[in-house]
């Protein structure tokens, strides 16, 4: 075989590179893994089933008591797949134009994260949306029945705008959270999530010794409770704003990574005028319970 016919083989181990010297740093800089449980699976879809709580223990006197928590809400997370292709043709190849060749996959890898990234983001872009609702028919950031058998509510939503005394008194209702027999939820609020344009405000509330924007020598309480302000690009509303409680948002708040993110040579390719490459990944996301996050819709 003439070098002219495999030119396209050829290509394949330098186009990966660069595919992976602009998708690594994105990974790393990616609020995904800050906020979402990310699993992987084998499956079409995964399912999360919720299940209620247990009411308190009682004295043991000769016999057990067993008890029967209710079965909450099924969470169905099925994954779709995402595709996008580039060609090099090989007159490129033939004048030696590789800086033009190397800009396609990088180019490729970027869309690819960026879309990842929208994706995440949109959980909490479409948090007060009634198009964008859970298991339980509400939006992630709404007034939420106890369980499929109790249609009393509580909610995890408000509209005050950030500030330390907003982030204190959010904190406060959160804690107030119950199960689905009326019981305490335990609850660790400790995560300040907003976009860019607050990021300024949650950093110096979060972390100023003494209280911000007074003159009083008070020591910062929202300091001593508030581990991690997350900005993130794609957030997509000026004024919205989340505390979160990190922990359970690992165990509810859900990424599957069906296929993780790949370039390959599409075999349908013309290799001797045009090669076709793309990058492919599926993937399911969403939330199973809301008891994590509390929202604040800032007009």
């Amino acid at each position: 075989m003439a070098i002219s016919e495999q030119w396209a083989q050829l290509l394949e181990p330098g186009l990966r590179a660069q595919f992976e010297i602009a998708r690594a740093p994105l990974a790393a800089a990616s609020r995904i893994p800050l906020l979402f449980n990310v699993d992987g699976s084998q499956k079409a879809q995964e399912h999360d089933l919720g299940i209620g709580g247990f009411s308190d223990f009682t004295e043991y006197k000769g016999a057990i008591e067993y008890d029967d928590p209710e079965q909450g809400y099924k969470t169905t997370y099925t994954h779709v797949e995402y595709v996008k292709g580039f060609t090099v043709e090989r007159k490129l190849v033939d004048d030696d134009l590789y800086n033009i060749i190397n800009k396609r996959p990088r180019a490729l890898a970027i869309a690819a994260m960026r879309t990842r990234e929208k994706h995440a983001a949109s959980v909490f872009n479409n948090a007060f949306s009634a198009s964008y609702t859970g298991a339980d028919a509400i939006a992630l950031c709404g007034s939420h029945p106890y369980s499929p058998s109790n249609a009393s509510t509580q909610s995890n939503s408000g509209t005050t705008a950030l500030s330390g005394d907003a982030i204190i008194a959010t904190r406060k209702l959160m804690r107030t959270y119950e199960d689905d027999r009326g019981e305490l939820v335990s609850i660790n609020p400790d995560t300040v999530l907003v976009p860019p344009e607050l990021e300024d405000v949650a950093w110096t509330e979060v972390n100023s010794v003494n209280k911000a924007g007074t003159a009083d020598n008070d020591a910062n309480f929202v300091r001593s409770k508030i581990n991690r302000v997350i900005a993130w690009d794609y957030l997509t509303d000026a004024n919205n704003w989340f505390l979160l409680d990190s922990a359970l948002a690992q165990l509810y708040l859900n990424w599957f990574d069906r296929v993780l993110l790949e370039l390959a040579m599409d075999p349908t390719s013309d290799f001797n005028l045009v090669s076709k490459w793309r990058a492919y990944m599926r993937y399911s996301f969403g939330w199973s319970d809301w008891r994590w996050v509390y929202g604040h819709a800032v007009t």
